[in-house]
């Protein structure tokens, strides 16, 4: 690697085709106060976000008391403040057509679908961050990632920031559709600690799809020859500088991301037509999941002259940042 490159820039590992084919919940009560933001118009009544900040093993109830400048709340028969502050938080930050006085609010009977979580990041995310903190709105992106195909029905994904931030989904990423829901939650700017087991069956909250994600389909046409390892490692060194900034990009909003990426492409007339990622291209280092760093890295490639056709998959290894 020239020496222009620091030690947690990627290394580049090609294979050819051979054959024919955190930010934590908002301040306790006890003199702190909150930041109060809103009221932000939403697409789902404010009422309906609420299952979001109930635990699985919640109990009790949280009292909401609504005075015409903010809302006071009480955690009882067990409730958390968490739960309480994470409520109040909605209520806050949402309009409401008709503002109640107050709300004695309980577990719900389900979780909360997963395009409800996402509503209540967009409200949240969306008055807090900059882009530069990643997706704020991920809920029209998950959209378009379930037309490429709809994930298996036991699919589900865990959001967890404990000890870091991590998206688990369970079973292992397969399908297009699976593979673009893990990075668009992966690259999604979470706007509190709390972790969540989400599911996209429902879909009653979903908004219309918007945004690219032909980048996880695979191309339905007849595979082509295999194009020449070489010419395409000499093309995509020629990269380096552009690849780097994509990671750059990356690792800035998720310190801890590192591992393979993967993308099977096909080149005509020395130009990607079409490329998309595939199943982690390595038998012992984890896939690097985010939908802004696939973008990015997809990017690069249909930016790439090629002195050669055919179809072509080639791994990057991007090292995780030590300490």
């Amino acid at each position: 690697m020239p020496k222009r490159f620091k030690t947690c820039l990627p290394t580049l590992l090609l294979s050819l085709l051979a054959g024919a084919c955190q930010t934590v919940d908002s301040a306790a009560q006890g003199g702190v106060t909150f930041k109060n933001v809103g009221p932000v118009q939403t697409a789902l009544p404010p009422e309906s976000m609420f299952s979001v900040c109930w635990l699985p093993e919640s109990k009790g109830a949280v009292s909401l008391v609504f005075t015409p400048t903010d809302v006071m709340f009480e955690a009882r028969d067990g409730a958390t403040n968490s739960t309480a502050r994470c409520l109040r938080e909605i209520a806050t930050t949402a309009a409401w057509p008709q503002r109640p006085t107050s709300l004695l609010l309980h577990p719900p009977i389900k979780p909360a679908p997963g395009f409800v979580v996402l509503a209540w990041v967009k409200l949240l995310s969306s008055t807090r961050y900059g882009p530069e903190r990643g997706l704020l709105d991920p809920a029209p992106l998950a959209r378009s990632c379930l037309l490429t195909g709809d994930p298996r029905p036991s699919t589900r994904f865990e959001v967890s920031h404990d000890p870091g931030f991590s998206v688990k989904m369970i079973p292992e990423a397969l399908t297009a559709s699976e593979r673009c829901l893990e990075a668009v939650l992966s690259a999604t700017a979470w706007p509190s600690t709390r972790p969540f087991v989400l599911t996209f069956d429902d879909l009653t909250a979903a908004p219309g799809a918007a945004g690219e994600t032909g980048f996880y389909e695979p191309i339905h046409a007849s595979a082509q020859p295999p194009a020449d390892a070489v010419a395409v490692h000499d093309a995509l060194q020629l990269k380096q500088t552009a690849i780097s900034a994509c990671w750059d990009e990356a690792r800035t909003r998720r310190a801890g991301l590192g591992g393979t990426k993967t993308f099977r492409f096909r080149v005509a007339q020395g130009s990607v037509t079409h490329a998309w990622v595939v199943t982690n291209g390595s038998d012992v280092t984890l896939p690097a999941v985010d939908y802004r760093f696939d973008a990015c890295l997809n990017d690069v490639l249909k930016s790439t002259h090629f002195r050669t056709d055919g179809d072509a998959v080639f791994t990057w290894l991007f090292a995780a940042r030590s300490g």
